[in-house]
């Protein structure tokens, strides 16, 4: 009997030691799971994280955006500003054309006047020399015209007739 008996302690021992092999296995099995699932976790709160940087970048770049468009709003009030001093400035100048042409337009109504009346006077001298010369162009001019409208009267009553 001694044989079947060691037969028998040697089964259960080979049952023992591979249902403890079974059972380390299962236990590792166990922690890698876990370690799968911590794995898992610390890869949704690398992800979450990520998605965290993202929102900030996109916050951030919207912030650089709204500063940017600041920007060109300031840009553009500026150069509103330099055109508005810019038309202000051209209209200085042209109020001082406007000045120096009315100066000018003084001095040359200034000068005509001054002209006219030498010309006043020239005339005068002409007519005090010529006058009776004048005088007898203006009576022959209204001596022709008369005789043209007499004709064209005689010419017209003859038509009716």
């Amino acid at each position: 009997m001694g044989s079947a008996h060691s037969a028998v302690a040697f089964d259960d021992t080979v049952t023992t030691t591979f249902g403890q092999g079974l059972t380390l296995w299962g236990a590792i099995g166990t922690i890698g799971s876990q370690g799968l699932t911590l794995w898992s976790a610390v890869g949704t709160v690398s992800s979450q994280g990520l998605t965290l940087w993202s929102a900030i970048g996109t916050v951030s770049s919207q912030g650089l955006t709204l500063w940017g468009a600041i920007g060109t709003v300031s840009s553009q009030g500026l150069t509103l500003w330099s055109a508005i001093g810019t038309v202000s400035s051209q209209g200085l100048a042209l109020w001082s054309a406007i000045g120096t042409v009315s100066s000018q337009g003084l001095t040359l109504w200034s000068a005509v006047r001054a002209i006219l009346g030498d010309q006043a006077f020239f005339f005068q001298a002409i007519i005090a020399t010529f006058g009776d010369g004048l005088a007898e162009h203006r009576v022959g001019g209204f001596d022709l015209w008369g005789r043209l409208v007499s004709s064209w009267q005689g010419e017209s009553s003859a038509g009716q007739h």
